[in-house]
C-alpha cells in the first residue's frame, strides 16, 4: 500500500497569530520609518554609526519592540481578524502561494502595518518633545510603551469600527491626548515602578474621551476596509474622504 501523498504548506510569519507581532514590527522599523535610531536593530549600520548623543538610552532593542508591537496586536483583536480573518488564511495554506487568497493575506498584513504606522507617527507628532527625548520623558521607558502600545490598540480598532482611518483622523485623536497628558519624569517621580505603565495608560485613555469643539475638516464618506476590493492590486490604506464642511461657512 502506497503511503500517503506529503501535503505541501507555505509558511509565512503572517499565517501565524504567534509570528505576526514580529513580521510588524519589520515592517514598521523599514529605511525611512520613524522608528529609525530608536529601535536596536543588529546589523544596522547607520544605527551604529550614529552620534552617541542621539542614540545612548534612546535604543529599545529589537525583542522589546517585538514585545511592545505584539502587546498592541492583543490590544486590536477585532482589527486583526478584519485584516486577516480565519478563513481566507486558511484558503492561503490549501491553494498556494501564487493564488489569490495568499496575495490578500498579504494586502491585509500591509494595511495592518500601515494602521500601525499612522497610530505611532501620530504619537510622534503629538508628543514630539518626549518623542526626541528619553532622559526626561517616560515614553521611551518601557512603561511608557507599554502604555502607548495598549492605547494604540484601543485606538486603532475604534477608528477601523469608524471607518476614520486616514492618517489626519489618528492626528486629531493624538493631538487631544497630548493638551491633557505630560510625559515628564517629573511629573509621575511619585508613581511606583510596578504601577507606571498602568498609571499612564488610564490617563492617556481619560485624556482621549475628552470632548473638543467640532472644527471645520475632513469626514470620512459611508465605507471603509469592509467595502476594499481586494483585486490583485494593492489594497488602499484608508477609504474614500472628500471635503465636506462641517463648520460655519466663511
Amino acid at each position: 500500500m502506497l503511503d500517503d501523498p506529503v501535503v505541501l504548506r507555505m509558511d509565512h510569519p503572517l499565517y501565524e497569530h504567534d509570528d505576526r507581532a514580529a513580521w510588524l514590527a519589520d515592517q514598521l522599523l523599514m529605511p525611512g520609518s520613524i522608528f529609525h535610531g530608536k529601535v536596536h536593530v543588529a546589523g544596522d549600520k547607520a544605527a551604529q554609526k550614529a552620534p552617541r548623543s542621539t542614540v545612548g538610552s534612546t535604543h529599545v532593542t529589537h525583542t522589546t519592540f517585538t514585545s511592545i508591537v505584539g502587546k498592541m496586536l492583543h490590544q486590536s483583536a477585532y482589527v486583526e481578524e478584519v485584516c486577516l480573518p480565519a478563513e481566507l488564511i486558511s484558503d492561503a495554506i490549501l491553494q498556494g502561494p501564487h493564488s489569490l487568497a495568499h496575495q490578500k493575506v498579504e494586502q491585509g498584513g500591509q494595511l495592518l502595518a500601515g494602521l500601525f504606522r499612522h497610530y505611532w507617527r501620530a504619537v510622534a507628532t503629538a508628543f514630539s518633545e518626549a518623542w526626541d527625548d528619553p532622559y526626561e520623558h517616560l515614553l521611551w521607558n518601557p512603561h511608557g510603551l507599554t502604555a502607548f502600545a495598549r492605547l494604540g490598540g484601543n485606538v486603532v480598532h475604534d477608528q477601523v469600527a469608524a471607518y476614520d482611518i486616514r492618517q489626519h483622523y489618528f492626528d486629531e485623536v493624538l493631538e487631544r491626548v497630548a493638551d491633557s497628558v505630560s510625559l515628564a519624569k517629573a511629573d509621575h517621580a511619585d508613581v511606583p515602578a510596578r504601577r507606571l505603565s498602568e498609571h499612564l495608560f488610564q490617563q492617556l485613555t481619560s485624556a482621549r474621551h475628552v470632548k473638543r469643539t467640532a472644527r471645520p475638516g475632513l469626514i470620512a464618506l459611508p465605507g471603509g476596509v469592509a467595502d476594499i476590493n481586494w483585486g490583485s492590486s494593492p489594497a488602499p490604506k484608508s477609504p474614500s474622504v472628500t471635503s465636506v464642511p462641517i463648520g460655519p461657512e466663511n
